[in-house]
């Protein structure tokens, strides 16, 4: 009745678990991926990467990048107004002089000269020029936008603004500086900008200058509109800064700055001063009293970051997204093979984890990955997905579960077989006590019934069987027809789960076949022990809940056997090992239909069975057992005439007068 025979945990189960598995995955994808088509990508930007630079820390920044500041204070101390491109410009030929005499490679000069000044000044500041060679000055692109008359953006048009013609031809290179601006502050500068003609920026310039001099290979990209994202070494202040009015007054003391020798100097605004910031751009590093990164130190950092090679490698577009998908896709297999709580937990080794890998990039070789979608955005999602699926499920176990042990109003079983299923909800393998009962002479019973009086009739047996089973702590797993299957799971204990089986099928031997009462038919019971599956069986919504393997099948043919020998309860001796030798009643080994090993067998209802018989039994037993068949046969009859109504003895008998019940020492059953 139990014979399935079939690998339905690899053909069923697998399959329909690697289904859920893939309708998670390609949901959360999904689900995950919109959201990367929204602006909430932008938190990659302002959330993600200020964490990744708050757990890296502050970096020291090569040394080959020097400030020298326009700043507030220094206009103070020479006396000049505040505006640095009001400031005589004698005062920066005096600075070139200085710088160049130095020994600065390359000066980069962050202020537009673009109207005349002082005739005088002008000369002076042209002839600084011409004897440094070295010094590049800014550039400006400004934008104009056509808009149509209805105010639709039409184009844009780009203008180069250069220094005037007499310090233009005077410097070395002319080139703008060209930050790409967002609402999250800058991240990347143009190494070669449209607007400039795709002429090279100031930082490549200077970058070129500074790598001549000291022999080292160039790389970055030089492609028109290329960019290089900008890895930041702190706040304001981190690239050395020398205070404009400082340097001049040590250069008119006759004294030079050692610390600009063979390094690229930027001259330009560099203030501490919130509130005399103009030239200054929100980045990570921008501090909660206002103080952002001005031009000059971004226009630094990304000399710097040519110099050793340090500038972020971003993921974004196409890998970015692929990484993100990936990862979800990762969690969702988690979520998909693992209880809920393990799957949580596991979701936040996994972030932790990610997190750490994301810092230890972006730290040592300078990546910049996703990092809110894959910590945030992808566990969220898919933990909201995962857990409506598994409720989904959960509830169509629960249904199934009803529909085999019903309504379950006290809760133990559904909730311990619930329980089972939670870390494979497809099914698992367990150890397990196996106990097969079938009503005997049910057909003849049921025969003349209606079907609603047959039904009322099992629905009376249920009610007293059922109390019994999971009073011992057993599980009814299936009913078919008049026939039962119940578990003991083995767990960590063994002998005590067949005891518990053995201490239920006596009872329920005791209830049913001498007790009796309402409720009560006379029943035959088959014990056995070993692996067995347990879970769902079908295909798509043609699921049912119930136990297949080996041993189903065998406890099944144990109990088929109990007819054959006439008596109400056999066990195999991988569970009456566990039973004190007097309690039970051996009854030799049985090849079964369609088995190739004989199962050794006892009687476990020794109530009715006198000493002296079980004594005599046991010894024509050993006979028959060392195919001394004559002598087992003289035993057989013995105890046969001493006691007729004991049908084991009999039926031995017989199998000694007929060879086709016996291969040797073990008993041939073709119908159990």
């Amino acid at each position: 009745m139990y014979d399935y025979g079939i690998d339905w945990q690899e053909i069923s189960g697998l399959s329909r678990l690697w289904k859920r598995t893939l309708l998670l995955v390609v949901l959360s994808v999904i689900g995950v991926g919109a959201l990367w088509l929204t602006p909430l990508q932008g938190l990659e930007r302002s959330t993600g990467l200020t964490a990744l630079y708050a757990f890296r820390g502050i970096r020291t920044p090569p040394d080959s990048v020097v400030i020298v500041a326009l700043d507030a204070r220094s206009a103070q101390q020479l006396g000049v107004p505040r505006r640095p491109d009001l400031w005589p410009r004698r005062l920066h030929a005096a600075m070139i002089d200085g710088l160049y005499d130095s020994g600065a490679v390359a000066i980069g000069f962050d202020l537009l000269f673009e109207q005349e000044g002082d005739p005088q000044d002008d000369q002076a500041l042209a002839s600084a020029l011409r004897r440094a060679g070295n010094v590049v000055l800014a550039e400006r692109v400004v934008r104009h936008l056509i808009h149509a008359e209805e105010g639709e953006l039409l184009a844009g048009m780009d203008r180069l603004i250069r220094p005037f013609d007499l310090l233009a031809e005077a410097a070395w290179v002319t080139a703008p500086f060209l930050l790409p601006k967002t609402l999250d502050g800058v991240f990347e500068f143009w190494t070669f900008p449209t607007g400039a003609g795709g002429n090279p920026s100031m930082p490549v310039r200077l970058y070129e200058r500074w790598a001549s001099h000291h022999g080292h290979q160039s790389d970055y990209p030089a492609g028109a509109g290329d960019r290089l994202a900008l890895n930041l070494y702190g706040p304001f202040g981190t690239v050395p800064i020398i205070s404009y009015a400082d340097a001049l007054k040590r250069f008119s003391a006759g004294t030079l700055l050692p610390e600009v020798a063979g390094k690229v100097v930027l001259v330009g605004l560099a203030e501490p001063n919130q509130s005399l910031q103009f030239d200054a751009y929100r980045t990570p590093y921008s501090t909660p009293d206002g103080v952002d990164i001005n031009g000059v130190e971004l226009a630094a950092t990304a000399i710097a970051n040519m110099a050793e090679g340090s500038s972020l490698i971003r993921l974004a577009g196409s890998s970015a997204f692929m990484l993100v998908c990936l990862w979800t896709a990762f969690l969702a297999v988690m979520w998909s093979v693992a209880r809920a709580d393990v799957a949580a937990v596991g979701s936040v080794i996994g972030v932790a984890a990610y997190g750490v890998a994301a810092v230890g990039l972006f730290t040592v070789v300078f990546v910049w990955p996703p990092l809110i979608f894959p910590m945030l955005v992808a566990p969220i999602v898919v933990a909201g997905i995962g857990m409506a699926l598994k409720y989904r499920f959960a509830r169509g176990r629960k249904r199934r579960l009803q529909q085999l042990i019903g309504n379950d109003e006290r809760g133990g079983a559904l909730s311990r077989l619930g329980r089972m299923l939670d870390t494979r909800p497809e099914g698992r393998v367990v150890r397990a006590v196996c106990l097969s009962s079938d009503i005997a002479a049910y057909t003849s019973r049921a025969e003349g019934m209606s079907p609603s009086d047959a039904r009322d009739m099992l629905n009376q047996y249920l009610a007293e069987f059922l109390p019994i089973v999971e009073s011992h702590g057993g599980d009814v797993t299936d009913l078919v027809g008049d026939s039962l299957m119940s578990l003991w799971v083995v767990g960590h204990d063994e002998a005590g789960a067949c005891r518990s089986a053995v201490e239920a099928a006596l009872q329920l031997n005791e209830k049913m076949n001498r007790i009796g009462g309402e409720g009560t038919l006379p029943t035959r019971f088959g014990l056995h022990l070993g692996d067995v599956f347990f879970g769902e069986l079908g295909v798509g919504e043609r699921l049912e809940i119930r136990p297949v393997g080996d041993v189903v099948n065998t406890a099944s043919r144990v109990q088929s056997a109990c007819k054959t020998l006439g008596v109400n309860m056999l066990a195999s001796e991988l569970v009456t090992r566990y039973l004190d030798a007097e309690r039970v009643c051996a009854v030799g080994a049985f090849r079964f239909k369609g088995k190739s090993e004989p199962v050794p067998l006892s009687m476990l209802d020794l109530s009715d069975l006198p000493a002296e018989l079980k004594h005599r039994f046991e010894a024509a037993l050993a006979l028959f057992l060392a195919e001394q068949i004559e002598e087992a046969k003289s035993a057989f009859a013995a105890i046969s005439d001493q006691w007729p109504s004991y049908v084991p003895a009999h039926f031995f008998l017989k199998a000694c007068v007929v060879p086709a019940l016996r291969d040797g020492g073990t008993v041939v059953l073709t119908r159990a």
